[in-house]
């Protein structure tokens, strides 16, 4: 009995303590289970991933962390930034539209003045009512003010978007002087512009937008060869970026090879569906193709097709530009002017049109008064443009609007963009007519400095001294002038008289 007691026991026993064991093994397996990753650690990840340099890896933990129920608008405005970083433009307004959407205040607003940014180059016509949205969220934010500064920029606003772009700059950074130089540009101060955009280039994230800005800058200021391979580097990063585009079609025209402009106007076109200046620019890109038969000596077949194109197209003034341009290399003067005057009827603001008209009353018709107007309206569309102020101080010169030149051809000459001698030169024959001849050698020594052997300056340089009645400096100029071919038969007279010894009274 005592016997079975035991072997019962025994049996009872044996269970219990399997059980005991195995709630053991089920507390330490839930010890060892590890703790649910929450949105906080992927964030935390993602943050340490992006300051190595590990985009790709950064965005794919935000995008987890954004997948999750606990997720905030903070989490798709940082994975807007990260995606924006990479280049990924649209997924990056997709990104930052969902967190304008969850959030509000300084963060919606920041969202939302990004996602306008980004729009603008993309060539979205959302971006306005994006800017303004960001502006209602949050009034003294940075990235409001500086989505805003790009939209009074694109409207021709410079002042207003100037005291944008510097209200952004405290908590704006890099970005608010992309911004700046939008603004600058808008203003026509490409020299300002230019410093702004070079300051940004140093900051990855908004390389993109300052160098497709420096590269318009340094095209509009004659250095199309310097934009070039800023251009093509904004294109790697950022494909998507449909104002790079639109500046390498336009860089490429300015550099003669408008064949291969067609496929960046296109691929603009295609990208920015509902924008009408990436349609129009394929039109103005099929307008210099046909110009440049113009600089092969094929000017009868330009004049073919540019007058196709216009007839197709009435309302393309750049079709008309280069319609005029063909005349004028065929010197008929009467109807280029026709074609510029409806160009300019047109569009009043177009600045290469009203320049154009300006250059042939002035050269062909030798009309300067009367091109004074339209070189006017030219600087004005476009002030940054120095060898359109120069041609406005040309024009005034031979008008005797002296003083007028004077000032104009300074604002060209003391630019640190031109590095032409042709503003000093018309600078000190003005100062000559005017009879101030000091400050006529002053600018023409200035002419010579880049122009040593230009036989014009010479001319004018020894007709300065001649009027300072100084013979020795007189002689010096009169004889370069002539041995470089001045062919002014008062100056050598006079020169031939002073050097035999007649005094100068």
């Amino acid at each position: 009995m005592r016997r079975w007691v035991c072997l019962l026991a025994l049996a009872l026993a044996v269970p219990a303590a399997a059980q005991d064991r195995g709630k053991d093994k089920g507390k330490k397996a839930a010890e060892q289970k590890p703790a649910p990753v929450t949105v906080e650690d992927l964030v935390r990840q993602a943050e340490e991933k992006s300051a190595a340099g590990e985009h790709d890896a950064a965005a794919e933990l935000l995008r987890k962390a954004a997948d999750m129920p606990a997720a905030t608008g903070d989490v798709s405005l940082r994975l807007g930034r990260v995606l924006e970083a990479k280049g990924e433009m649209d997924t990056a307004i997709d990104a930052y539209k969902v967190a304008s959407d969850k959030l509000a205040g300084g963060p919606k607003g920041e969202a939302l003045g990004r996602m306008a940014v980004l729009q603008r180059m993309r060539g979205m016509a959302e971006a306005r009512a994006t800017a303004e949205a960001a502006a209602a969220a949050d009034p003294e934010g940075a990235w409001p003010a500086i989505a805003m500064a790009h939209l009074r920029a694109g409207e021709g606003q410079g002042d207003e978007a100037v005291a944008l772009a510097q209200k952004a700059a405290a908590g704006g950074g890099a970005a608010a002087s992309v911004a700046l130089g939008l603004a600058q540009e808008a203003r026509g101060d490409v020299a300002a512009a230019e410093a702004a955009y070079r300051e940004a280039l140093a900051d990855p994230l908004v390389k993109v937008g300052a160098s497709i800005g420096l590269a318009r800058v340094l095209r509009k200021t004659g250095r199309a060869a310097e934009a070039e391979p800023l251009i093509k580097a904004a294109l790697d990063a950022a494909p998507g970026a449909v104002n790079a585009y639109k500046e390498s079609a336009r860089v490429k025209i300015a550099l003669g090879r408008a064949s291969e402009a067609m496929g960046d106007a296109a691929t603009a076109a295609a990208l920015a569906e509902n924008d009408p200046e990436a349609k129009q620019l394929v039109q103005e890109v099929a307008v210099a193709k046909a110009t440049e038969y113009i600089r092969t000596n094929q000017v009868d077949l330009a004049i073919q097709d540019l007058t196709k194109i216009r007839d197709e197209s009435p309302e393309l003034v750049a079709a008309r530009v280069g319609l005029a341009r063909a005349h004028v290399a065929k010197r008929q003067a009467d109807p280029a002017v026709a074609e510029l005057r409806k160009a300019v009827e047109l569009d009043a603001a177009n600045s290469e049109a009203q320049f154009q008209l300006g250059q042939v009353l002035h050269l062909m018709k030798r009309d300067a008064a009367g091109a004074v107007p339209a070189y006017e309206k030219a600087v004005a569309a476009e002030p940054g443009n120095l060898d359109y102020r120069t041609a406005l101080g040309a024009a005034l010169l031979e008008a005797k609007e002296y003083d007028r030149a004077v000032a104009e051809l300074g604002k060209a000459a003391e630019s640190p963009a031109y590095k032409k001698a042709d503003a000093w030169l018309y600078m000190g024959a003005a100062h000559l007519a005017a009879k101030r001849y000091k400050d006529a050698v002053a600018a023409l020594d200035q002419a010579a400095a880049v122009a040593p052997d230009n036989p014009q300056v010479e001319g004018y340089l020894a007709w300065a001294y001649f009027g300072l009645k100084d013979a020795k400096s007189f002689k010096v100029h009169g004889a370069r002038a002539k041995a470089l071919g001045n062919n002014d038969a008062t100056l050598m007279s006079y020169l031939a008289r002073v050097e035999k010894g007649e005094e100068i009274k």
